[in-house]
Formats: C-alpha cells, sequence, structure tokens
C-alpha cells in the first residue's frame, strides 16, 4: 500500500498474512510477498499522525499457515499491533467516528486462545458464496458481505462482469435502502478472477476491462461509475473493495466520497470515513501489489 492511496480517500484495507520465523509476512496465496505487514503498518500510522482526524478500518486474516515459528499467528498479530496500541481499537463493538478518529478499527479474520474481545469477530466469514451472507457478533455487529469472487462454470469476460456487476449492485441497492444505519455494516467486494482450461482472468482484467472476442469490454470500475451516476446524492453503501480503484474509470473514488455528502458539497481529496452512516469508503488489498495490492503487473 502507499501513502497516495490514503490520500486519495481509501479507508478500508483488507491485508492478508501468514508468520514466518516468528515475523508477521504479508502472503498471496501460499507465497510470501517478501513485505512484513509492521511496514505496511508503518505507512497507516505515517499517514494518520499527518490526518488526526480521519479513520481506518482493516480486516487482518491468517491467509496461510505458519512456518518454521514458535508463536500463534493471533500472538504474533498482538505484538504487531501492540508497537502503536494508541493507533488502534481493538474493541469488539461497532465505534462511533468521534472515538475513532486518528485510530484504526481491527476486524479480527483469525481465531486464538482468549480473543473474545480482541477486534470485531468476522471469523463466520464464508469463502465464496453465491449469495451475500451476514455475520451477527455476540456484541450486537452486524455485517453484511457479498464476496462472490468465483463463478462454477467457464465465463467469458463479458459475461463475468455482468454477473459479478449484479452480485455487487444487488447490495449496494440494500445497503442504500436500509432502515438502520447506525448498526448494520455492509461490505461489498468488486474484486474477481477466473482460471481454468477456457478462460484465465486476472483481477486486473476484471476490474479495467480487457479484450474479448476483438472487442473491448469495460470492467467493473466502469461498471461501478456508471452505478454512481445514475444513483447520485447522499446515499448509503457502505464498504465497496475493489481491485485498481485509482484506474479504469474517471474519478471513481471521488464519486464513492461525493455519495456520503449532500449535493454541491465541496470533496476534499484527503476523503471523508463516516462509520455506521452512509458509505464507509473503499479498497482491499490482499496484499500481492497493483491493488488488492499486487506486487506486480
Amino acid at each position: 500500500m502507499s501513502l497516495q492511496q490514503l490520500n486519495a480517500g481509501i479507508r478500508y484495507f483488507d491485508l492478508r498474512c501468514g508468520v514466518r520465523d516468528d515475523v508477521v509476512e504479508m502472503v498471496h496465496g501460499s507465497a510470501f510477498l517478501g513485505i512484513t505487514l509492521s511496514m505496511v503498518l508503518d505507512t497507516m500510522y505515517l499517514w494518520l499522525m499527518a490526518h488526526e482526524t480521519e479513520a481506518l478500518v482493516v480486516q487482518i486474516k491468517q491467509d496461510r499457515r505458519s512456518e518454521q515459528s514458535t508463536v500463534h499467528f493471533a500472538q504474533a498479530i498482538w505484538k504487531c499491533l501492540a508497537e502503536h496500541p494508541e493507533r488502534w481499537r481493538t474493541a469488539n463493538t461497532t465505534p462511533c467516528l468521534g472515538e475513532l478518529r486518528g485510530r484504526i478499527q481491527l476486524l479480527r479474520r483469525f481465531s486464538g486462545p482468549t480473543l473474545h474481545a480482541f477486534g470485531i469477530d468476522v471469523t463466520q466469514w464464508q469463502d465464496n458464496p453465491s449469495r451475500p451472507f451476514t455475520i451477527f457478533t455476540w456484541h450486537e455487529v452486524r455485517i453484511t458481505i457479498q464476496d462472490h469472487y468465483s463463478f462454477p462454470d467457464p465465463e467469458a469476460l463479458p459475461s463475468l462482469i455482468l454477473k459479478k456487476g449484479g452480485d455487487v449492485a444487488e447490495l449496494l441497492d440494500r445497503a442504500a435502502t436500509d432502515l438502520d444505519p447506525g448498526g448494520h455494516w455492509y461490505i461489498n467486494f468488486a474484486s474477481a478472477y477466473e482460471f481454468n482450461l477456457y478462460y484465465q482472468l486476472t483481477p486486473r482484467e476484471i476490474a479495467l476491462g480487457g479484450w474479448s472476442r476483438f472487442r473491448w469490454e469495460p470492467g467493473m470500475n466502469v461498471r461501478l461509475r456508471n452505478y454512481l451516476r445514475e444513483h447520485s446524492g447522499k446515499r448509503r453503501f457502505g464498504i465497496i473493495a475493489m481491485d485498481f480503484p485509482e484506474s479504469g474509470a474517471d474519478d471513481l473514488i471521488e464519486a464513492l466520497i461525493r455519495s456520503n455528502l449532500e449535493p454541491k458539497t465541496k470533496v476534499r481529496l484527503s476523503g471523508k470515513a463516516i462509520l455506521g452512516g452512509t458509505a464507509l469508503l473503499l479498497l482491499t488489498c490482499l496484499i500481492a501489489i497493483g491493488v488488492l495490492l499486487y506486487l506486480g503487473p
């Protein structure tokens, strides 16, 4: 991740980690990426020092088994977070923006000993469900998630984007009409991929678009930007997690920020985050580099 992403308005980060030699490292699938969790968090701390009124939400997931390590994954994470405890909110309830300013809310997608009060527990997260699902925690947090990233049958790029776009739009509509804005989170993933004998479609192609049968097919980012144009004005869409949100469609990030605000309100590109109200903001960085972060082309 980079300061540029934070300056653009991104406030939600999805970090996939593994432990090697007792150090928490960023991973993509089974591969270690040569970047430690501490390096990623240092960028966030540096940015928060200069933007004390801002707030971030970070999901941390254990995405591979530990290697040559003597500490539990949860203990290794706690050690990283304990380096700057003043920057973290590890309570298991939904925060108000005021109490989160200058700090990071933890969404915990890993298990471990005595973790009941350590972050908002999202360990009930389902893998690639075809329909949105809702997590209910013991502490009255309700999170509805759309994370359908792979389809069972081979899909050409136009068909896959059409189906994935329908998944995303369905949850956007649902979030916008929810009458309980204070107690219900929505996390909506626009990311997907396909790899089979017939089609090899990367997250970049699905996000930004690509050629299909001699025709250019716009990607998910264009579809999302078009949706926002058709549903302008102040609305509550929840967290929208995307690949490469700065590319593929003009002013996509600004349009999402603007959905928090009344029409004609001037948008600061340093961004605004409204927790438990209208849209929070965007991006997932499954940290691999580009931005889910994809380290490479």
